[in-house]
């Protein structure tokens, strides 16, 4: 069973909903009592994560557009990896990715579309479709076992995170914002779907595409500095682990961000992370670790990128592959506060998750599938409408790992 939660949204902004995907007296609904902190007044371990996760939500639901609310299909997976030195703190992505879903100017065809993107551009829902994102977070820093020695948890919401401890509101708005479009479907290595650096093929088995995101990577080390569209699929298996010179392509994006960057730029183009060897659920779906200061969509979370005072230059690259800012949100985003006077959503009745959940497959650093997200399983399910032909469900997840802090 499901639950619902959900606060009532600014205008113009999205309304993020977080439908709870754990079972009783677990995650979400965690009955342990705990006393209230930063800000957090919930009174169980289960109230304060969704308390944190709601706020989170609603710090990149403000600063995007959608009629159409977005759904999140969220647990906690005590699969996901922790250790004395480094843990795997979430993974997310969209459930599933559409083409060709409306016949409006405001999305290029024959381009896979995050679902909540998808849904924003048209307008209303896709057809058939419920929920647009799959989040998973790691419960053992909570367990007070040897999990980057016993460092739990922060669920406070006053931006104020304790150096030793990494923020929850911080890993959700990480992984929220792969969920809404901030990731690539390249594949990184060899399956039995795809081969390294080839696009996602149509759940039909038809064409293969390239998803939004993956239109805006750029390679500085080909002659003529093309974008991965231009290149082969073995000259993008090449460019995945190109480092320094794999770019997001956008030089408005660039040039805006040089305002507030000393560090992490390349011929007035922000570096992508692109280490070799390929690092599955981190490469290229990231920004590089040299950016400095450090943003909250780079690969591991350094305690340094609270959220409290914006959300940097994803709003560039949100604003660059279709979303429309909400609320007077630039690129890149420097607002003064997050969310002012943040309210524990009201529990609404339960109810089923009707679309398939797709699973992160465990650790984050299997190899069992090699989108760039993390994996990108293709299945047959999915119905056909005329006006979005193609339609790809996908279990690609962006991941943020936390190594241990000093």
């Amino acid at each position: 069973m499901a639950l619902l939660f959900g606060t009532a949204s600014t205008a113009s902004a999205a309304d993020m909903v977080l439908v709870v995907n754990d079972g009783p007296d677990s995650g979400f609904n965690d009955p342990t009592p705990v006393a209230p902190e930063g800000g957090n007044n919930g009174a169980t371990l289960g109230q304060q994560r969704r308390i944190a996760f709601q706020y989170a939500a609603d710090i990149l639901g403000s600063r995007i557009d959608s009629r159409v609310p977005i759904r999140i299909v969220a647990d906690f997976d005590e699969t996901l990896s922790c250790d004395r030195e480094s843990a795997t703190l979430g993974a997310a992505g969209p459930i599933t990715y559409v083409a060709n879903f409306t016949t409006t100017s405001r999305a290029r065809s024959n381009v896979f579309y995050p679902l909540a993107l998808a849904n924003a551009l048209r307008g209303s829902r896709v057809p058939d479709t419920a929920n647009d994102i799959r989040a998973t977070f790691n419960p053992t820093l909570d367990e007070g076992t040897n999990c980057l020695e016993s460092a739990s948890w922060y669920y406070g919401i006053d931006g104020v995170t304790p150096s030793d401890r990494p923020s929850f509101v911080s890993t959700v708005e990480h992984e929220l914002t792969h969920g809404v479009g901030f990731i690539s479907l390249v594949a990184l290595t060899d399956d039995a779907n795809s081969r390294a650096g080839q696009f996602p093929q149509t759940s039909d088995g038809g064409a293969r595409l390239p998803d939004i995101y993956s239109t805006f990577i750029q390679d500085l080390s080909f002659p003529n500095d093309p974008l991965w569209t231009d290149l082969t699929d073995e000259q993008r298996a090449r460019s995945l682990t190109n480092g320094e010179n794999v770019v997001w392509s956008d030089i408005n994006t660039g040039s805006r961000a040089a305002s507030i960057l000393t560090a992490g730029l390349k011929e007035g183009r922000v570096k992508l992370y692109a280490p070799s060897p390929v690092s599955p659920g981190s490469s290229i779906s990231h920004w590089d670790e040299s950016l400095s200061p450090d943003q909250i969509m780079e690969p591991f979370a350094t305690g340094n990128d609270d959220v409290a005072s914006g959300i940097g230059l994803t709003t560039c690259v949100l604003e660059d592959i279709g979303w429309t800012l909400a609320n007077g949100a630039r690129c890149p985003d420097e607002a003064d506060q997050a969310i002012a006077n943040p309210q524990e959503p009201e529990e609404e009745p339960t109810e089923p998750v009707t679309e398939p959940v797709v699973s992160t497959g465990g650790s984050s650093s299997s190899n069992s599938s090699s989108g760039s997200g993390g994996g990108c399983t293709l299945t047959g399910e999915g119905r056909f409408d005329p006006l979005w032909a193609l339609l790809l469900a996908v279990g690609a997840f962006g991941v943020c790992r936390r190594r241990r802090l000093v």
